[in-house]
């Protein structure tokens, strides 16, 4: 796409200028007219930001990413030696130990324009979590999407894997989540701000309304593989379709400080989740409660999100409003993948007798 280009500092580690674009594929004509093809995630959750502009509001955006971190020279298991062991949450300790590879990143993704507000270790053994600063629009997006692939790409030069699987390991303990916090701005005004109740607005509570009502099709978007179901009803992960003022245990944390800083934190997204279908899917849910003016549900009311891929999938399915809104081509294609081929191979190897976190890492410790 125009615009789209940045540099890739780190690739070849800096022996050649190399750079990447952010691609929307098109149908070759005469098929489909050489349209674009519903199904480009990209391209997709720009359709949403245009409905939101048609609205007279923006999104502004941000990602917190939980990523694990393992050293290459373990030994068969790739699981075998992580960063760190215990929970080391916000330790400067860790960060000062692995300082220079920490801050080279940092660099680096800072120079593929890549806006990092914050990094620290997390709540598991060997995770760590970078935010995004907030920005309007695809960029959002488009920064978390780089993101993901450039520490992967970077960790593997220094001697590191660096996983957004969500749960690459079966003990207990949290798996990485990509919170998604945002709000709708108006002009320059933030429309999820209260002046009156210094609370959040009608606006933002409609846009709430709409992601709690769609909350168990939602999670088959934002949490879309057999592997994130072992984070969910977990450690700092939601349970219900529910909401609260700064309760890191809600699916929805409403905060609410001020004009410049009211935002609602989606936490059921995982580091395995697709960016632009998680923004392209909060959008079309939040519209749903912007344009029908839905109302939040009283808080002894919580629906409990899907246990499994497979009853998430069956939500989305049975979902006309989101089904309509994302259109036929991307949600057959997603589905299809999800049915026939994720969950197929995961209850193969169960019948086969193989361990399913084995055939999970296969699928998705690389790959998402």
């Amino acid at each position: 796409m125009p615009g789209t280009l940045h540099a890739l500092p780190w690739a070849s580690e800096g022996k050649y200028r190399i750079g990447e674009v952010f691609c929307e594929p098109c149908w070759m004509p005469p098929y489909h007219d050489g349209a674009p093809q519903g199904a480009c995630t990209r391209y997709l959750a720009r359709t949403q930001l245009d409905r939101l502009s048609a609205l007279g509001y923006r999104l502004f955006s941000g990602h917190e990413a939980e990523f694990f971190m393992f050293c290459k020279d373990g030994d068969g298991d790739l699981t075998s030696r992580p960063m760190f062991h215990g929970v080391e949450m916000f330790s400067n300790l860790i960060l000062a130990e692995n300082e220079e590879l920490v801050c080279w990143l940092n660099e680096q993704l800072l120079a593929a324009g890549i806006d990092i507000e914050q990094m620290h270790p997390e709540s598991a053994t060997g995770q760590l979590e970078f935010a995004t600063r907030p920005k309007f629009g695809i960029e959002s997006a488009d920064q978390i999407f780089t993101l993901k692939e450039a520490v992967k790409e970077m960790c593997n030069q220094r001697g590191w894997l660096a996983t957004f699987m969500t749960k690459p390991v079966s003990e207990p303990g949290c798996g990485s989540g990509m919170q998604f916090s945002g709000a709708l701005w108006e002009g320059d005004k933030n429309a999820f701000y209260d002046l009156e109740t210094q609370g959040l607005s009608a606006v933002g509570r409609r846009w709430a309304a709409g992601l709690i009502k769609h909350a168990a099709a939602l999670t088959a978007l934002v949490s879309p593989t057999v592997n994130c179901y072992r984070r969910l009803h977990g450690p700092f992960a939601p349970s219900y379709a529910d909401y609260g003022l700064q309760n890191r245990a809600t699916m929805l944390r409403i905060v609410s400080s001020n004009p410049h800083n009211t935002y609602i934190e989606y936490r059921v997204p995982t580091s395995a989740s697709n960016p632009y279908v998680v923004m392209a899917a909060t959008i079309a849910a939040g519209i749903d409660g912007l344009v029908n003016h839905l109302e939040l549900p009283a808080d002894d009311v919580k629906e409990k999100l899907p246990l499994s891929l497979p009853e998430a999938l069956a939500a989305l399915e049975d979902d006309k409003v989101l089904c309509d809104a994302l259109g036929e081509e991307f949600i057959r294609w997603f589905l299809t993948v999800k049915r026939d081929v994720e969950i197929v191979k995961v209850n193969k190897a169960k019948q086969d007798g193989r361990a399913e976190i084995e055939v999970e890492r296969e699928l998705y410790f690389k790959f998402v």
